[in-house]
């Protein structure tokens, strides 16, 4: 990581973590050291990544989509949010560090699509609720590839949504339950 990275990182974490103070975005029980291993997690799931524009679905506090988007300036990151105030963070948080090559929807995911159309997308995600919706927007085509960091009970819980997927699974290895999914497509 460059100089310069590293810094937004930093910026990034000080402005989440002094946001956090009055709107609850991350778990007040999350301290720097805890958001730095997620970020670092973010990273491995970066490294899986092929396409220019990456869509974050149900971004909340940024912690997939603003490191990516720093750590590559000639992607496209757009980070779809539902809850309003998660949002407003994310608005604010993109001009506070001066990210150029982000935008913040206020958004369900399904609406995001209905108004934009692109190709060669990643849609990333952590902790997303309904991996089945995610599943469902690759096999429909509104993806190229999905990469998100789920739990081993969702993936067997979803064994069926997920035959005829080109899909791999990689471990994270400082936790137990967690792994990164990667599925490029139904075949």
């Amino acid at each position: 990581m460059e100089f310069g990275e590293k810094k937004k990182i930093e910026e990034y974490i000080e402005n989440l973590m002094e946001y956090n103070k009055k709107v609850n975005i991350i778990s007040r029980n999350v301290d720097k050291k805890g958001i730095e291993r997620l970020i670092e997690e973010t990273m491995l799931l970066d490294k899986l990544i092929t396409n220019s524009t990456i869509v974050d679905v149900g971004s909340g506090n940024g912690i997939l989509g603003v490191p990516i988007a720093i750590m590559n300036r000639q992607k496209q990151i757009k980070l779809v949010e539902s809850k309003i105030k998660k949002a407003a963070f994310l608005g604010l948080l993109i001009r506070n560090i001066s990210l150029k090559n982000v935008e913040v929807y206020n958004l369900d995911i399904k609406e995001y699509f209905k108004k934009n159309l692109e190709k060669g997308v990643t849609l990333i995600a952590r902790g997303f609720p309904k991996n089945e919706m995610l599943y469902d927007l690759i096999k429909k085509g509104f993806a190229q590839e999905l990469v998100i960091i789920t739990s081993k009970n969702k993936i067997k819980k979803n064994k069926k949504a997920l035959e005829n997927t080109d899909k791999n699974v990689y471990n994270i290895f400082f936790r137990d339950n967690l792994v990164i999914l990667k599925i490029k497509g139904f075949t």
